[in-house]
């Protein structure tokens, strides 16, 4: 009888593989090797009627690639496994999507000092990486034994600990283990790593049977929501999630450059001085520079209840704009409409400071990131989240804000032919 139904599993191969198609027999099953070509990867199919189901057919598979890797001593990883009707089917050899982002910028990277927190993220890491299901559930558990020795202290930390987690996918997996039982430290501990790290007493886990493996994979989300506990709560390396809920970026370089004792003070909210501020430039992440916006002056206005208001001005004096820090809450404090103030003295400076404005205005309401800047080390001192507009019709504003700049322009290049004189060329200012 022609099979209904063919598994195949595409391979990444460390042994030689055929050059043509080949059937192998074994175990009572005939399995359709087929070579790497220009475009598909070698791969492993298996045909079969309905007495089979696709996890047994998988299993089959796995069972013959085990038994062939062991003679061969050489690895046979799975790469992708996809069922078809009528005949085997082909994947194609191409590295996959490619991921790409052309405004990739590194915000945050957290430098831990101690070994611990060092160890773990090495570890964290090499569980992301692993190929295995079996293997990367152990290697998330092994950041809890970077903290417990004791099985008995471990499966503790893990029931105390599992109520706070917020991750979905592992909130949903607690529920189905819950149906099992109430000791999830326990479960974990022996279902999972015991049954992966030893292969004598049971519970154990074969590596082959599609049964274990989805139940290991099931549960990798609650195991690894539990090595980010270790990291982020246990350890205090700031995951990428908890250092935007605390808004730690917002004033980051602010806190170095006025140092820890001074900025504790501040988040207590306690009465402190601040010593003078270095110039400062703010910009719109991803944007060209304001030059209106570069190196201006400096004065510390107010310290009150935590909050550092600065007024920046430009070295003429013509614009000016407010700053706060409030270092309770740790935010960066800016009103894109009130916080800026141009004077108009009647100079075509005063207008290059409009049109530089300008520009900020429109591309800050498309969702712009404020950056703080000190202007003479070229350090970031702090930044804010997007602009989220409310109430506001973008596209309106934009079209207001072109026809804004047109005038400014036109007004720019009268006052410049005034300053100029009637015997001056105005292209050349």
């Amino acid at each position: 009888m022609d099979p209904k139904r063919w598994l195949t599993v595409a391979i990444e191969s460390g042994i030689f593989w055929p050059t043509k198609e080949r059937t192998v027999s074994y175990d009572g099953h005939d399995f359709l090797l087929r070579p790497e070509t220009d475009e598909d990867a070698p791969s492993v199919a298996l045909g079969y009627d309905a007495s089979l189901q696709d996890e047994q057919a998988l299993l089959l598979i796995r069972r013959f690639l085990s038994a062939l890797a062991w003679i061969e001593r050489g690895k046979i990883r799975e790469r992708f496994t996809f069922g078809t009707g009528g005949r085997p089917g082909r994947v194609s050899k191409s590295p996959g999507a490619r991921m790409i982002n052309p405004f990739f910028r590194v915000d945050y990277l957290p430098v831990p000092a101690d070994e611990r927190s060092q160890r773990c993220l090495a570890l964290y890491r090499e569980a992301l990486n692993a190929n295995s299901v079996p293997f990367q559930f152990l290697g998330f558990y092994k950041i809890i034994n970077v903290l417990y020795e004791s099985g008995r202290d471990q499966k503790n930390w893990i029931n105390s600990t599992i109520p706070k987690i917020t991750d979905h996918l592992a909130l949903e997996r607690l529920k189905e283990i819950r149906q099992l039982t109430s000791d999830v430290g326990s479960y974990l501990y022996e279902s999972g790593r015991c049954a992966v790290a030893h292969a004598y007493a049971q519970p154990v886990i074969d590596p082959d049977d599609p049964e274990d493996t989805k139940r290991l994979n099931q549960d990798l989300p609650v195991i690894q929501a539990l090595a980010d506990a270790v990291i982020d709560r246990e350890l205090g390396v700031r995951s990428k999630c908890s250092y935007r809920n605390e808004h730690l970026y917002q004033l980051a370089g602010f806190r170095d450059l006025i140092g820890a004792e001074i900025a504790n003070r501040l988040k207590a909210g306690e009465k402190t001085d601040i010593q003078t501020l270095p110039r400062l430039s703010l910009r719109v992440r991803s944007r060209e520079n304001y030059p209106s916006f570069e190196s201006m002056r400096t004065e510390v206005v107010t310290v009150e209840a935590g909050r550092v208001w600065i007024r920046c001005s430009s070295d003429d004096g013509l614009i000016q704009i407010l700053l706060g820090l409030d270092f309770p809450r740790e935010f960066l404090l800016f009103d894109l409409m009130r916080h800026i103030s141009i004077i108009d003295d009647g100079s075509a400076a005063a207008i290059r400071h409009a049109l530089d404005d300008n520009r900020f205005f429109a591309e800050m309401i498309q969702n712009g990131e404020l950056e703080i800047w000190d202007a003479d080390r070229a350090i970031m001192l702090g930044r804010d989240d997007p602009l989220l507009p409310q109430n506001v019709d973008v596209r309106r504003t934009i079209e207001n804000l072109d026809q804004r700049r047109t005038a400014l322009e036109t007004a720019l290049k009268t006052r410049l032919e005034k300053e100029a004189g009637p015997d001056q060329d105005t292209k050349s200012l």
